[in-house]
This record gives C-alpha cells, structure tokens and sequence, in this order.
C-alpha cells in the first residue's frame, strides 16, 4: 500500500482525509472519532484497534452518568474546575460549567479510583541586571533574580482507559511567594485534597520539584532518615551530654545501680558504712573522740590514775597536795 493511498477508519468505516488519519497499533481512525476519546487518553498510538471500540462504548456510557452527576463541591481554577459529588462518591474536571457538557463529554471518575494526587509548583526566574555607564547589561553582586511560579495538581488514576492527569490552576505565571495570589493557589490545591480526601502537599509547597506521584514530599507527613529527627544534643540528649554525672545516682548502661563516689555522705562501693573524713566534725573509725578542749586538758574520772583521796569530800584525786574539789590538804 502506498504512501499516499486512500484510508478508511477501521471505527466509523469513512475515507480519511489528507492529515486526518490517527493511527493505531494496528490499524487507523479518522480525526473525528479520535475526538471521542477521552481528553486524558495519551497512548493512542499504542492502542489496539480493540482497545479503541472498547473505550469509545465506554465514552457513551459515559454520558449517561454525566447526566446524574450532581457535584456538591467545586474548586474553580482559572482554566479547569473540579466538581465533586461526595454523595456519590466521583467527581468531574472541566472548563465548562454543568449544564453545558453535552459536547465536551467529560470523564466522571470515581474518586476510590486516585491513587496519588500532589501539587507540583515550578519555579521560573529571570535574571535582573542593571545598565552601566555604557548602557549594558550587567549583573548585581550577588546576582538577583524575578520569580515566577505555577501551580499544577497531578493526578496518579487507576482506570483502564487512562492512568494520570494533570490539573493546572492558573492561567498566568504568579509573582512574589507568599504574595495574597500565591497563597491562593496553594489554598485551591489544599481545597481539592481535602474535597476528595486524598493528596499531599509537598515540601516548601513543592516549588523547583516535581515530587512524583503517590510518594509524600520529604518533610510533609513523611520523614527520610536523618530528616526532621533532632540532632544530637538539640531536643535529644546523647549519652554524657546534658545528663546528670556517673555516680550522682545515674544509672549507667547495662542497669545496674552505680556506687556513688566516696566522700559525699554515700556509702562506698560494696555497702558498708563509710567512715567520715577526720576533721569535719566527725569521728575517725577506731576511737573516740576526745571532747573539745576548753584551755586546759580535761580527762573523765573514768581515766584518772587515783594516788590519793580526800578526806574532807571523798574526791579522788591523781596528784598535788591540795583536793581538786574543797582544796583539802592531802593528809
């Protein structure tokens, strides 16, 4: 068959125009029919003839659902919207306002058939220069640089006809982060999520990433390793940092109860009494302790060596010729 043969559409059976023809894996269909497939169909070209029929009767079936669709949530984007039907548990994304979908056909997709759903925000800059004395262009130091940002929600599916979509919320580049219309935006995406119950804003609102579909961004609800954990001795105490010394009733590795150290009131490793440290007011181990002296050095009657007693009083006395006591004369 030549080049330049005259084609016929395997669907509807009319002769294809010239640059009409949309071909198959195995055969060819005319622009019009084409028209008919969904608008999130992208592997056409991949498609069996098969394939093809099967969701084109898919598309009519569809539309009698269309009808029946009644959404109870819209999240208006400048270009498409999403309609939600939370009684019926699908939901719609159009440009077009319900009444007036009769031609655009649009897919009513259950919502139990997401699988992922997050917001990519890319980041545009443009270098700023200013002109010099020759009127050229020169860089600042440091460079400085104009921001531009879009807000896209992707959409991760699970159907036989089609298996992701994406959902762009604005028509003109956005300014300025943080600006009142970049927080608009991410609050439409944050509206669509929670109106389907599925998603996940990314990181930092995503921006320069495209955070793939179904995994959370990092630092969103889902920590990698090392990541949003407190550092070593910040909220987290590693062992000898900001805890109490060993031997001030520390338990050490392993669980057992450490000796405390000797000489702060605590008893010694192996749990006898410890002897206090002489000269602290306290007695050394071994001996009494003598009172204390007042000018002269007093010993208890216990330890006198009695040579005499006196008749007058009956004091025992060690020695002299007069009684310690009433001053007797020594007989």
């Amino acid at each position: 068959m030549g080049l330049f043969d005259k084609k016929f559409c395997d669907i509807c059976g009319e002769k294809i125009g010239m640059l009409g023809n949309r071909k198959l894996s195995d055969g060819n269909m005319c622009k019009d029919c084409a028209k008919l497939l969904s608008p999130f169909c992208d592997d056409r070209r991949s498609s069996s003839l098969a394939d093809i029929k099967a969701q084109l009767q898919y598309r009519e079936e569809n539309k009698a659902v269309l009808r029946a669709f009644s959404p109870m949530i819209t999240v208006d984007g400048d270009y498409k919207n999403i309609y939600v039907d939370t009684a019926k548990g699908n939901f719609v994304v159009s440009s077009n306002k319900p009444g007036s979908w009769d031609n655009e056909n649009p897919d009513v997709i259950p919502i139990s058939a997401i699988t992922s759903l997050t917001l990519d925000v890319k980041e545009d800059r443009d270098e700023i220069y200013y002109k010099d004395a020759q009127g050229n262009n020169q860089s600042y130091v440091p460079p400085r640089y104009e921001y531009e940002y879009d807000f896209t929600l992707k959409f991760l599916v699970n159907t036989p006809w089609f298996d992701d979509f994406d959902v762009k919320l604005n028509n003109f580049s956005v300014k300025n982060m943080g600006s009142p219309e970049y927080n608009r935006y991410q609050q439409l995406a944050q509206q669509a999520m929670n109106a389907l119950g599925v998603g996940t804003m990314p990181m930092n609102g995503g921006i320069g990433m495209n955070m793939g579909y179904g995994q959370p961004a990092m630092g969103y609800g889902q920590q990698p390793m090392g990541y949003g954990q407190p550092a070593m001795g910040y909220g987290q105490q590693p062992m000898g940092y900001g805890q109490p010394a060993m031997g001030y009733g520390q338990q050490p590795m392993g669980g057992y109860q450490q000796a405390p150290q000797p000489g702060y009131g605590q008893p010694p490793m192996g749990g006898y009494q410890q002897a206090p440290q002489p000269g602290f007011n306290q007695q050394p181990v071994g001996y009494q302790q003598a009172p204390q002296q007042t000018g002269y050095q007093q010993k208890t009657p216990a330890t006198m060596a009695v040579n005499w007693t006196c008749p007058s009083c009956g004091c025992a006395n060690d020695s002299g010729n007069f009684c310690q006591a009433c001053g007797t004369p020594k007989a």
